[in-house]
């Protein structure tokens, strides 16, 4: 079943009042949130906290939201609106890179995607320490596009930015990963193709 048509039952479920269906759309959206709240924070009690209390609100709010909505980028924004709030209580949110600064993509085939994936695995930790210097904003795009597929649109919507600025600000992180030798383009590569780092 498509993945979208799928959200969209399970959220209409769970507006119904159907408390599976909620622990199904937890389930199985737990770990895109979390890795997208490591963009943010590295306290992994506070992403836990944050996801669970979400869920809680959602169920607490189930008959006053809204009926379909793109149901992935409406909890990812929720998490992230959530995350910072909390952040801010705690004053442990420093603001970091918020400039606004083309979508990345090549045909290939699947010999050259093993290829990839194995000077990917040789060199995981470089790889972690490019993705790593990269300002938080930066980091926060190259996610949702590559690791999520996420639209130019859907990544607008989530991080509250138009689309040019979404794309401008997609390209100063991809040329700054650039930067870092040959390492950035089996990156970049690997991204592609949606193999998520753990």
């Amino acid at each position: 079943m498509d993945s979208n048509l799928r959200n969209t039952q399970l959220w209409l479920a769970f507006k119904s009042g159907d408390s599976e269906a909620l622990g199904q759309l937890a389930s199985e959206h737990y770990r895109v949130l979390y890795n997208y709240a490591t963009k943010f924070t590295k306290d992994r009690e506070l992403i836990k906290d944050c996801i669970q209390d979400l869920f809680l609100y959602l169920w607490d709010q189930r008959e006053n939201l809204q009926s379909s909505p793109f149901v992935t980028i409406y909890l990812l924004k929720s998490l992230k609106h959530n995350l910072f709030k909390k952040l801010n209580q705690e004053k442990k949110w420093v603001l970091d890179d918020f400039d606004t600064e083309s979508p990345f993509s090549e045909n290939t085939n699947v010999e050259s995607t093993i290829i990839a994936l194995e000077l990917f695995a040789e060199n995981e930790q470089k790889v972690r320490s490019v993705l790593n210097n990269l300002p938080k904003r930066q980091q926060e795009v190259i996610f949702l596009k590559f690791y999520e597929t996420l639209s130019i649109e859907e990544i607008a919507e989530i991080m509250d930015m138009n689309k040019q600025s979404v794309s401008n600000l997609l390209q100063r992180a991809i040329h700054n990963l650039k930067q870092n030798w040959q390492l950035a383009v089996y990156l970049l590569y690997y991204l592609h193709f949606n193999v998520r780092l753990q």
